[in-house]
């Protein structure tokens, strides 16, 4: 080797160019392909853009320099970018510069590579030459430099500046990055200007409040840049641009070239706020180098580069008066979303539809700007540790709504609002806290690509959480996660208006407690403004501190408040000049304004009033005299004083009252609003609908449109009217024969309307959503009276007795119209994916209970079983509701015949139609470790489950889904849980020692945890009235609490020697039964924790579970040392002789419900059943089970017996013959831990160890109609 050989040279690569074959796949599922090629030589690494290719071909312009000599190698390696996973490496090159250099022809090297895999071509201008005195790290990033000024020198400013720095060699990474623009020359002549525009604008309402949008950014950002000590060159050069856009203040006439051009002029401001956005978020992260240690030069420089040019447009049109046809840029996240694909389907996620901001329930322009432009304030704060939430709170009437709607659309016209969401307390059935983050989520991906690709890989192949109604799983799945990944420039803004009309304090609980729980979770760029009464929860929830900032409307100065009332009554009465001629110079208004008492809403009312909404047979000075003359009571509310002045001259006389009375109980009554064409075809043209409501525009929104939904205008007026001692002669009071009338009304309904192929749908191949203009046809052909009459009939039935007639009026309908309900609900499926199923069945379990005892009530029964199986093709398709899913309805099911009798041709299939129903109805997947404990609660209405992973999580056994939790307040896992017998609360007992109670509502951890136990909780149960819990320990104590205070119920029961490991109650609650590790049973007193019975002895090894007989008198308990035992609770003594039978050990023990018999486990694998009194062996071993069997139970009316066993399955059998009595179920892939029966005995719940398989819980159907 020569000694030029081994001189260090410069290796410059560049023009880098591939070629791929062309792809064999359809065009119709391609996706677009990027690639990136990563250079390495010696210990230098250089990796080129992300880039996509185009017709096969893939390209840089983009110049790399390495430091090397002959030997140096060098590797190249061709990456294709995923969407999901790492990237893929598809080619690569690797061999020494000299070894290249012998194959470069022209100065061009040209290769195919991976011949055997890809064959990708790579080709590119190579060089190498001696150095010319500057490293290969400097003259890249010089080149860098040359880049960025031809990308900004559009922008404006002197060219001359920046090009001395391009030729000139920077020793370290702060050189590369020195100020070309002074700080001040930029910065103070672009505040100075804009606060002059700001200035120039303030009268023009429909440019000032983008102007303060804008000042409020600004500032925000020359705060952080002010902090800087290094400055970008970039950022001062867009500073610059920003600067010139403004530079027409300093003219003559800006006023009126500002006047000229409203237009354009709110482009420019909107477009210089996101230029303010994107400048605090590239300052605050530090140096442009941190920055780029993410993002490459040219990801920045784009960025800028758009900025300016759009800038530079705007400012044209502007001058020029040339219309402008786009919109201004903005660039919410860094992150470059490089694969979209329609199949990221997001629909299932619950979502509220009509709550987003109203337009015109805004503020008047003009008015409230002082608010707006303090919360705009701590919106746009930049700081990463910046309040996150600003709570603004008021009365009733106060306007923080209409501040709410402004804010909300000042945001979404400058592209920075992520979500609104309104609640309404007439409309709580789509809109509650179980939809409120799942609402967000859904609008923030529809936002963004790259937030709706982050959510997608969450919930992909996940659709049990794609569903879930738990408040705490949304936030931290739904808002939390997606955002981890992404890097966002500037707020998105969440507005959530009215959240004291979300529901009661026990309703909003999940909510305030995830919103206090992971608000320092959020993204630091999303930030919430949350309007509400000031309820005392809600305040002590969210209490002010360093994320949290509270606003009061009481805080605005109370002449500022007088000054925008009479802004706004002016303008709402501006056409009525005769007010003028009566009360001159105004004095109507300043009257008005003293009478609204500083309430927005008495004063939008009034107007409404006078206006003529409502007024009949009066002039307007007469309806301004009513208003002047009401008389203002003591402790009376000026606006339930308002309702009633109004009220009393609308209607006089008591019939009317009467009238007005029965009206506005239909009207609160629904549960979601209907406008008065609807509420007229419901109630088959009651002319008295229309009379009582049209005179009410001042009090109702939706009068004046008759497609409008009819609701409160203020949900102050709802109030007023269903408070007895607020509206005396015209209260509202909602009865039961209010809702028989609108539940026969929605039953006429669809027994009018619905009917078969209601859409008239001409091909079966095509799902619902693949049907051309099929949304537009649903709404046709299922008017909102027949949707709403669909979705909640019998929510409106429940709360009426089961007469015969109403029984058979229900039955007809179920008999000749449940296929057509069918189809419109899986039809409405289109417009809202996930509600009306989940209502249909709600409404059949419902039926189900309500008619308990009749022929409809197994029916229903049926019909929640044809819904929970066949949900897919609900949601999916109509046709094959008749085509593929009533065909397969089992056999054994009474829809066969109801199918057979009501539908004509009637597809059936004779061959491999299954018996009956599947045995499991859901897998309840959530925990991430194995589940140790399950308890299904009294009513029937939730299941609670225990896990190893530390969390306890509450299920809906109707849905599968997880409406609570996952909590975890226990530090070790959950090993026990039970229920009250009311199933409002519920308790777990945990290896870390403690005991805790819940609400079952709410999930709310309630007082503090029970301590006193020294060692593991291994049991715990709730005594017969609910008053007591007693737990196990590891510390061979029992333990009685107050359930609760939480407070030890005097001291332990101490005698077991071991762990104690089972306990029961009696039945009256007098006394517990223990068993131990110690081989001991023993009976105590709850009142004095004496032990009144035992120690019963005769087991050899550990006890494994006890049982109360029915009766209370009698014991029994099961062994490691293979036996059971039945004791005397009289006598003391066993009861017939042990039961022998077994040769391996005994896990679970349970009596039958008449006390006769007791079944039981074992690790054998067999079930056997015993005569309770006898011990004689009875039936069994039921064989079939391959491993031990953990759990066993009877099913509420001693028909089944369920066992689950180690070898993953549940099964079922008859407890007279030892057959099973239906399939095995199967599902589990590993042990049983713990089964339960619902209440009912329709349903098991099984807990298994899956651990390869989510944790899951299965719910299981009992095929109770097998025996």
């Amino acid at each position: 080797m020569t000694q030029d050989e081994n001189l260090q040279k410069k290796v410059t690569l560049s023009e880098i160019q591939l070629c791929t074959p062309a792809r064999r796949t359809p065009l119709r599922v391609r996706l677009v392909r990027h690639h990136y090629v990563q250079f390495q030589v010696d210990d230098t690494t250089r990796t080129t853009k992300p880039t996509k290719e185009k017709k096969n071909h893939t390209s840089w312009n983009e110049t790399l320099y390495f430091d090397g000599n002959d030997d140096s190698v060098l590797i190249a390696k061709i990456y294709r970018k995923q969407r999901i996973g790492q990237d893929k490496l598809v080619a690569s090159l690797k061999d020494t510069i000299g070894g290249v250099l012998g194959r470069v022809k022209n100065g061009v090297l040209e290769e195919l590579l991976g011949k055997d895999i890809s064959e990708i071509t790579i080709k590119l201008t190579f060089t190498v030459e001696p150095h010319a005195g500057s490293s290969a790290d400097e003259l890249q990033a010089t080149n860098a430099i040359n880049r960025a000024i031809e990308t900004t020198g559009a922008l404006g400013g002197p060219i001359s500046q920046v090009a001395g720095l391009a030729g000139s060699t920077t020793n370290t990474a702060a050189n590369v990055v020195t100020e070309l623009l002074s700080f001040e020359n930029t910065w103070g002549i672009l505040l100075q200007r804009m606060e002059l525009f700001n200035k120039i604008v303030s009268g023009i309402a429909e440019v000032h409040p983008y102007t303060s949008l804008a000042w409020s950014v600004i500032s925000a950002a020359n705060q952080v840049l002010v902090n800087q000590k290094d400055r970008d060159e970039r950022i001062l050069r867009l500073a610059g641009a920003m600067k010139d856009v403004f530079a027409f203040v300093e003219n003559a006439e800006p006023l009126k070239a500002v006047q000229a051009h409203r237009e354009h002029v709110t482009l420019l401001v909107r477009q210089v706020t996101e230029c303010g956005y994107f400048i605090a978020e590239y300052a605050k992260h530090g140096s442009f180098w941190l920055r780029t240690a993410q993002y490459t030069f040219s990801d920045i420089d784009t960025k800028i580069t758009d900025y300016g040019n759009k800038l530079r447009d705007l400012k044209a049109a502007f001058l020029e008066g040339v219309n402008m046809q786009t919109g201004v840029i903005v660039f919410r996240m860094m992150n470059v979303m490089e694969f979209i694909t329609e199949s990221m389907d997001l629909k299932d996620i619950p979502y509220a539809l009509s709550a987003r901001y109203v337009q015109e329930k805004r503020c008047l322009p003009g008015t409230r700007e002082g608010i707006i432009q303090e919360i705009c304030d701590i919106l746009n704060n930049p700081d990463e540790t910046a309040p996150r939430l600003c709570l603004l709170t008021g009365v009733a009437g106060s306007g923080k709504s209409a501040v709410a709607h402004s804010i909300a659309q000042l945001y979404d016209e400058q592209e920075r609002l992520g979500s609104s969401y309104c609640f309404l307390r007439s409309d709580v059935a789509k809109r509650n806290p179980q939809n409120l983050f799942s609402t967000i989520a859904c609008d923030l991906s529809e936002k963004d690509p790259q937030y709706r690709s982050e959510l997608y890989r969450v919930v992909e192949n996940n659709r049990s959480l794609r569903n879930s109604a738990s408040v705490s799983e949304q936030v931290k799945r739904f808002i939390i996660e997606p955002s981890k990944r992404l890097h966002a420039i500037g707020p998105l803004i969440v507005v959530v208006d009215a959240l004291d009309e979300s529901g009661d304090q026990s309703n909003r609980r999940d909510l305030l407690r995830a919103f206090s729980e992971h608000i320092a979770d959020f993204p630091a760029n999303l930030r919430f403004l949350i309007t509400t009464r000031a309820e005392s929860d809600i305040l002590a929830s969210l209490p002010p501190g360093p994320l949290i900032i509270h606003k009061q409307m009481s805080d605005i100065p109370q002449h500022i408040v007088d000054g925008d009332i009479q802004k706004f009554v002016r303008h709402s009465l501006r056409y009525h000049s005769e007010l003028e001629t009566a009360w001159p110079n105004e004095e109507w208004c300043r009257l008005l304004v003293y009478h609204s008492q500083r309430l927005f809403q008495w004063a939008s009312t009034a107007c409404k009033f006078i206006d003529g909404e409502g007024a009949i047979g009066l002039g307007i000075h007469e309806r301004l005299e009513v208003l002047l003359q009401s008389n203002n009571g003591a402790g009376v509310h000026p606006l339930d004083e308002l309702y009633r002045t109004i009220l009393s001259q609308l209607f006089t006389l008591p019939q009317a009252r009467h009238k007005f009375r029965d009206v506005m109980a239909l009207v609160l009554a629904l549960n979601e609003p209907l406008s008065l064409a609807s509420l007229s075809s419901l109630f088959d043209g009651d002319s008295s609908i229309r009379d009582i409501i049209k005179p009410l525009g001042s009090l109702l929104d939706g009068v004046l449109n008759d497609q409008k939904p009819i609701r409160p205008l203020h949900t102050s007026f709802r109030d007023f009217l269903l408070d007895d001692a607020r509206s005396s002669l015209f209260h509202v009071d909602l009865l039961p024969h209010h809702s028989l009338r609108i539940g026969r009304a929605t039953l006429i309904c669809m027994q009018q309307m619905l009917k078969f192929n209601l859409c008239d749908l001409k091909d079966s191949r095509l799902c619902n959503a693949a049907v051309p203009n099929l949304t537009p046809q649903v709404t046709k052909a299922i008017p909102t009276h027949l949707a709403y009459s669909c979705q909640y009939w019998m929510a409106h039935m429940c709360h009426v007795d089961c007469t015969p007639e109403l029984l058979d009026d229900v039955t007809t309908f179920f008999k000749n119209h449940f296929p057509f309900w069918l189809e419109a609900i899986s039809l409405l499926s289109l417009l809202s994916p996930v509600s009306y199923i989940l209502g249909a069945l709600k409404t059949c379990r419902t039926l189900n209970q309500w008619a308990q005892g009749h022929e409809i009530a197994n029916l229903a029964t049926e019909a929640v079983q044809f819904i929970q199986l066949f949900s897919p093709i609900l949601r999916d398709s109509a046709p094959h509701l008749y085509l593929s899913a009533m065909p397969q309805t089992p056999s054994s099911s009474p829809l066969c015949q109801l199918w057979a009798d009501h539908l004509q041709n009637y597809l059936s299939v004779p061959l491999g139609r299954p018996v009956n129903w599947p045995a499991e109805i859901h897998v309840l997947q959530g925990h991430t470790d194995n589940v140790l404990c399950v308890a299904y609660a009294p009513d029937g209405s939730h299941i609670v489950s225990g896990s190893q992973d530390y969390t306890i999580r509450i299920w809906d056994p109707i849905t599968g889904q997880c409406v609570g939790g996952p909590f975890q307040l226990h530090t070790a896992p959950v090993v026990s849980v039970a229920y009250s017998p009311d199933s409002k609360y519920f308790v777990s007992g945990s290896r870390d020692g403690t005991i805790k109670t819940w609400d079952t509502t709410t999930g709310q951890c309630l007082g503090h945890p029970f301590l006193g136990h020294t060692q593991a909780i291994s049991t715990v149960a709730y005594s017969p009235d609910g008053s007591c819990i007693a737990s196990g320990s590891g510390d061979r104590t029992i333990r009685i609490w107050n359930a609760n205070t939480g407070i030890s119920a005097g001291a332990p029961f101490e005698g077991h020697n071991d762990t104690v490991s089972s306990l029961a109650y009696s039945s009256g609650g007098s006394q517990i039964v223990s068993g131990s590790h110690d081989t001991t049973v023993r009976v105590w007193s709850t009142k004095t924790g004496q032990c009144v019975a035992g120690p019963f002895k005769g087991h050899t090894s550990w006890i494994y579970s006890v049982a109360y007989s029915p009766s209370g008198c009698y014991v029994a308990s099961a062994s490691r040392d293979n036996n059971i035992h039945v004791w005397d609770l009289l006598t003391g003594e066993k009861v017939g002789n042990p039961f022998q039978e077994y040769t391996d050990w005994i896990f679970s023990i349970a009596y039958s419900p008449d006390g006769n018999h007791i079944a039981s486990g074992s690790s054998d694998g067999t079930i056997m059943i015993w005569n309770a009194s006898t011990g004689k062996c009875v039936a069994g071993p039921f064989q079939g089970h391959t491993s031990p069997v953990a759990s066993i139970t009877y099913s509420p009316d001693g028909n089944c017996i369920i066992s689950g066993s180690w070898d993953n399955t549940v099964r079922i059998w008859n407890p007279n013959t030892g057959q099973q009595t239906a399939s095995i179920l199967q599902g589990h892939q590993n042990k049983i831990t713990s089964i339960s029966y619902s209440p009912d005995g329709n349903n098991i719940v099984s807990a298994s160890f899956d651990k390869p398989f989510g944790f899951g819980m299965h719910i299981l159907a009992s095929v109770l109609q097998a025996l």
